[in-house]
C-alpha cells in the first residue's frame, strides 16, 4: 500500500507538470502568493513499527502466580508483536503566504484530519515446560493535525519548499494476553488513549493553476511520542499479576493538496 500511495502521488504529480507547465511555461505571469488560503488534503500514512514485547510486569507472591511471569518471560514467553499503523487520512487546512521578494516565499499553515492509521497483531506462544499464551496488540491513530512553518523558492506558477512544526494527535494502543490453558483460564487485557504532541518536518511541491486555486503534494515524516498499556486481569483468580507494553507512535504520510487563495 505504501508503494501505491507512493506512485499514485508521483503519477499525479508528473501528470499536473505535463498539463500546467506545457501551455504556461512561456506565457503565464509570475503568481504572487501572497495572502489567506483554505483548503483540503487527502493522502495515506503508514507508521513506523510500535513496538514489540511487553516492558515490565507485575507478579503476585510465589504460590498464588497462575503460572510465574518471570519464569514464563525468562522461558521465551514475551511475544508481544510490533505493529505499524496505516491508512488513509484526509482533512482540511488554512494558512497564509508572505512573498516578500520574487524568488522566496514564507508562511504558517495549520492543519488537521482524520484518520485510518491502524493496525493488529497476534502470536501464540508455548515456552518449554509452560503452557501457551496468545498475546495481542493493536495500534491506531484517530487523528492529527499540525501547525507549521513554511519556507519556499517560487518561479513562475510553482512553489517548492520545506516545511516543519509541532505535531499532535490522538492515539491508542489496546493488548491482551490470554491463556485459556491455565487452571481457572486467565485473561489480562489493557487500553491507553492519549492526546500526544510532538513534530512533523516534511516538503512540499505546489502549483497555482488557476488565479485562486492552487494543487500540490505534500510528504511528512511526524513524531507523536510514546505511550504505556497495562494489561490487568479481566478474567480469572490472580488479580495482582499485570503486564505493561509501551508504544511509539511516529511515521510517514503523503497526500495531495488544494487551495483557494484570497485575493492579498
Amino acid at each position: 500500500m505504501r508503494r501505491i500511495a507512493l506512485a499514485s502521488v508521483a503519477t499525479i504529480t508528473i501528470a499536473l507538470i505535463a498539463l500546467i507547465a506545457g501551455p504556461r511555461s512561456v506565457s503565464a505571469a509570475p503568481v504572487n502568493w501572497t495572502g489567506f488560503y483554505i483548503g483540503g488534503n487527502l493522502g495515506y500514512g503508514w507508521g513506523s513499527d510500535t513496538g514489540s514485547g511487553f516492558n515490565s510486569f507485575t507478579d503476585i507472591p510465589v504460590g498464588g502466580s497462575f503460572f510465574g511471569a518471570a519464569g514464563y518471560f525468562g522461558a521465551g514467553g514475551n511475544v508481544l508483536p510490533g505493529v505499524t499503523p496505516k491508512g488513509v487520512i484526509g482533512g482540511g487546512q488554512i494558512g497564509y503566504n508572505w512573498q516578500n521578494n520574487p524568488a522566496w516565499v514564507w508562511g504558517l499553515v495549520a492543519d488537521f484530519q482524520a484518520s485510518g492509521m491502524k493496525d493488529s497483531a497476534s502470536a501464540t506462544v508455548t515456552p518449554p515446560g509452560f503452557v501457551n499464551t496468545i498475546q495481542t496488540n493493536d495500534s491506531k491513530i484517530d487523528w492529527f493535525g499540525t501547525v507549521r512553518g513554511r519556507a519556499g523558492f517560487t518561479s513562475a506558477n510553482w512553489l517548492l519548499y520545506g516545511t516543519g512544526g509541532l505535531a499532535y494527535g490522538k492515539v491508542r494502543t489496546d493488548t491482551r494476553l490470554d491463556c485459556a490453558p491455565c487452571a481457572p483460564p486467565q485473561f489480562f487485557a489493557g487500553s491507553t488513549s492519549q492526546t500526544k504532541a510532538g513534530w512533523t518536518l516534511g516538503a512540499g511541491l505546489e502549483l497555482a493553476m488557476f488565479p485562486h486555486w492552487t494543487v500540490g503534494a505534500e510528504y511528512l515524516y511526524f513524531d507523536l511520542g510514546k505511550i504505556t498499556t497495562t494489561a490487568a486481569l479481566v478474567s480469572g483468580t490472580n488479580s495482582g499479576t499485570t503486564f505493561a507494553s509501551e508504544s511509539a507512535f511516529r511515521g510517514s504520510i503523503v497526500r495531495m493538496t488544494f487551495n483557494y487563495k484570497f485575493a492579498p
